[in-house]
């Protein structure tokens, strides 16, 4: 349920604090340089964000070239501040405060999906049931999972809120996560890997659906 997810309870400053340690973690440095690589890769028009938070990313966002950008979080207040931050520069932002484990919703037909870090804390098959409800025929979802390396799931950031995720938070494997798309008619067309400072990896997969 929406209101019992330790992630409804964590601050978004403190998340992003978290996310751009720049020693420890430099989470939100390489999501962000992924974002406008595929964006300008794909130049996609209808575009969905799973787990969109604070909305890192939004800015490599053509305003005169894309129909729909819409942005789900499970957290409201996140929401909130991302449609103070841009709102007024895209006027086709679109935020729905949805829990994708649980919904089956269909807001918007995209063409390009993006999701980082979000399968570590929803149900494969739940997740990949949006996703079909929510695609046009011929679809791009990029993924980026971590892989811990022998580290531990949440970085020491001294940002303390963060680690009540600890508890809901799983490691996702790469083959998991491509026989579950390979299930719902997605084929991978690409892969990438980037080491983070503290060891870790980001795993970013590219399918393609049609």
């Amino acid at each position: 349920m929406k209101h019992t997810n330790p992630w409804n309870n964590i601050p978004l400053e403190d998340y992003e604090k978290h996310m751009q340690h720049e020693d420890d973690v430099a989470q939100a440095q390489l999501l962000n340089a992924l974002i406008y690589k595929y964006l300008k890769k794909y130049n996609p028009e209808n575009i969905l964000f799973l787990g969109i938070s604070g909305g890192n990313g939004l800015e490599h966002m053509d305003a005169d070239k894309v129909q729909r950008v819409c942005g789900i979080d499970i957290n409201q207040t996140y929401l909130d501040e991302t449609k103070k931050r841009y709102s007024n520069k895209l006027g086709q932002l679109e935020l729905f405060n949805l829990d994708i484990g649980n919904s089956t919703q269909s807001i918007i037909s995209a063409d390009f999906i993006w999701a980082a870090l979000i399968f570590e804390y929803v149900d494969l098959q739940k997740a990949f049931l949006f996703i079909e409800n929510n695609i046009n025929k011929s679809a791009n979802i990029i993924i980026t999972i971590q892989s811990n390396n022998g580290a531990g799931s949440v970085s020491q950031t001294g940002v303390e809120s963060i680690k009540s995720v600890k508890d809901i938070f799983k490691t996702v494997s790469r083959h998991a996560l491509e026989e579950t798309a390979s299930k719902f008619g997605f084929k991978l067309s690409g892969s990438e890997e980037n080491v983070l400072p503290n060891g870790k990896s980001f795993i970013t997969l590219e399918f393609l659906k049609g």
